[in-house]
């Protein structure tokens, strides 16, 4: 169970969501997007690194009706499985925002407020 570790390509699939922040609102829908080799086929589709949905689009769009963080993954035909992202829901009045993707020592941080 969980996410398979063999890779069935040699470059990693591009995982992005828009809107590209977190967290967003209960029942807000966010729209991820899978980049990968330009390979037809089926995108697969990992949540908390289980197996979740195959799609023939590459894209997908998430929403939650409970507060709580998911981890997204996912795999373009003749890529690598994505690097997770994780989105968290509120169901605050207000929240404070910051970019999903990954940021190392030294970026920019934008910082959104939210109500």
């Amino acid at each position: 169970a969980g996410v398979p570790r063999h890779p069935t390509g040699t470059q990693p699939s591009q995982l992005t969501s828009d809107p590209p922040w977190t967290p967003v609102f209960l029942a807000e829908k966010v729209m991820l997007t899978c980049r990968g080799s330009g390979v037809p086929g089926l995108t697969e589709w990992y949540l908390d690194e289980q197996p979740w949905q195959h799609t023939r689009s590459d894209y997908i769009h998430v929403s939650k009706n409970h507060a709580g963080n998911s981890s997204y993954q996912c795999r373009s035909p003749g890529a690598r499985l994505s690097p997770p992202i994780t989105l968290s829901f509120s169901n605050d009045w207000l929240v404070l925002q910051v970019p999903v993707r990954a940021l190392v020592e030294g970026d920019e941080l934008l910082l959104r407020c939210r109500g």
